[in-house]
């Protein structure tokens, strides 16, 4: 958080300066991720260091590729999901950090500590079960929640809703997971190595951690991450803390109850109560984690065909383009038709386009059902719309080129092909009725906007007004071998007679 005015001044010059010094240095982007890799790699040191008391250092070198397998897996089948408007980069790699670093380091400690004296006060067997269904869930999931809620506290414009939340949990929970997951390899290593039979029983883990349940944690702290981007539609803050901690409780009690089954497995040595509790509980929450993933995803398309037609009507965007933007599949080709005609910056920048054209419709339907008041609204669509001119720019006539793909289902209101169209009223009051900004963006003197073609300058794929058209006769120019023309008042050519076969 910045530092006030009034704040700075009291410090003196000196501190004034250091201050104004510190935030610059973090208001550059590259360095933010030095400090915070530096400080995320730290913690993971400090947890491998006290992880390694257990595993051994061979138990260590065993367990850290054997852990990292799974998380591509993981966290590209909750990226799938978020297709439509993906976090940045920077955000995934925060919240994996976090997850792998300070989040797992946090809950080592407090683990640790926490079961350690239940153990000194109720016995070792008491002090177990406790720590498993009730200790860790609360620590662990607090420790994980928290990267979510740091990034919809200090990244707020780009928390929009449950997908965010649910894609930044789910990367969290997938780097928490690496880092258990090397404990537990390590530790199967080590104690299999003084068997005599350390290959079988870190094949057994890796079959039940890596393979069989490598969805635990993201399935857990996916409670977490949907109830605070629900939190974040919520116009009453008592109704926002509500749902978040409603959210929380629920990735506790899942988490408490898989941790119990695993006791009672070990307890018992009956491994089916797992499976079990894992097939007909866990699996069937997990598929309906990516159903309403996917819904929320269709949504945020359903938004797009929506609204963006206000946008047409003002001239920021083609006729085509709610359709194309709309649709996944035509995404995906005029993404292919930028990278064939410009390259990868024009790959990059169709998909910046569509991110952009996807964020200012939420901006829009959030606006429409009362989430953003006119003093939110106008400056952030504003920005969306500066990005899009910009991108558009970059992009030539690739936008306007591409058509959609043809589907069975009503004609959307703003017709098919496009017609002229009288706008309803839309929208709150302050909400602009009929086009935003009117219809010539930003008001400047442009007939044409800078992305259309103009006239009598060379175009791609169309013949050029008043210039030479090739393979056709030219005006005004000689023609060879024309046409023969019969004279008047003179003989005919081939009809006159002989002299000689007159007289015979």
């Amino acid at each position: 958080m910045d530092t006030p005015d009034h704040a700075l001044s009291a410090a003196g010059p000196s501190g004034g300066a250091e201050a104004r010094a510190l935030r610059a240095f973090f208001a550059r982007p590259r360095n933010r991720v030095v400090v915070f890799g530096l400080l995320f790699a730290a913690c993971w040191i400090t947890a491998a260091v006290k992880m390694s008391e257990v595993t051994g250092l061979d138990g260590l070198a065993v367990g850290i590729p054997l852990a990292a397998a799974p998380v591509p897996l993981v966290v590209g089948a909750f990226l799938l999901l978020a297709r439509a408007r993906p976090q940045p980069w920077q955000h995934l790699a925060f919240a994996l950090s976090w997850g792998a670093g300070a989040g797992a380091l946090a809950a080592l400690y407090a683990n640790s500590w926490s079961i350690d004296a239940i153990v000194d006060r109720s016995g070792e067997h008491q002090g177990e079960l406790l720590g498993l269904t009730v200790v860790a869930p609360f620590v662990e999931e607090l420790a994980k929640g928290a990267a979510v809620l740091l990034l919809l506290v200090f990244r707020r414009p780009w928390f929009r809703g449950p997908l965010d939340g649910l894609v930044l949990a789910a990367t969290t929970a997938a780097g928490f997971a690496f880092t258990e997951n090397v404990l537990y390899f390590g530790r199967a290593f080590g104690e299999g190595s003084d068997e005599g039979d350390a290959a079988a029983q870190t094949a057994a883990i890796f079959l039940g951690r890596a393979i069989l349940t490598p969805f635990a944690h993201p399935l857990f702290t996916a409670a977490t991450g949907l109830a605070l981007g629900v939190a974040v539609l919520l116009r009453r803050r008592s109704r926002a803390v509500l749902v978040s901690l409603g959210g929380y409780l629920v990735a506790v009690g899942l988490h408490s109850a898989w941790n119990g089954s695993a006791w009672k497995t070990t307890a018992d040595d009956n491994p089916a109560i797992m499976l079990a509790v894992y097939f007909l509980v866990m699996a069937p929450l997990l598929a309906g984690v990516f159903v309403t993933g996917r819904k929320l995803r269709g949504a945020q398309l359903a938004a797009v065909r929506t609204h963006l037609p206000q946008y047409v009507a003002a001239g920021w965007f083609t006729w085509n383009e709610p359709h194309v933007l709309g649709s996944i599949a035509d995404r995906g080709r005029q993404r292919r038709a930028a990278l064939a005609l410009y390259g990868k910056p024009g790959e990059r920048a169709a998909r910046e386009y569509h991110w952009n054209a996807t964020g200012l419709a939420e901006l829009r339907q959030r606006a429409v059902r009362g989430g953003v008041t006119a003093q939110e609204f106008t400056p952030q669509e504003r920005v969306f719309l500066d990005r899009l001119w910009a991108l558009r720019r970059a992009l030539g006539e690739v936008p306007e080129r591409t058509m959609p793909t043809p589907r069975w289902g009503p004609t959307p209101a703003y017709g098919w092909p496009p017609q002229a169209v009288a706008w309803p009223p839309y929208g709150p009051a302050w909400m602009p009725q009929s086009a935003p900004y009117s219809t010539n963006p930003y008001a400047a003197p442009a007939p044409v906007p800078v992305f259309a073609p103009q006239p009598y300058v060379a175009h791609p794929y169309a013949p050029q007004p008043y210039a030479a058209q090739p393979y056709a006769p030219q005006p005004f120019a000689a023609h060879p071998y024309a046409a023969y023309t019969p004279q008047p008042h003179s003989p005919r050519p081939h009809t006159t007679t002989p002299a000689g076969e007159a007289a015979g």
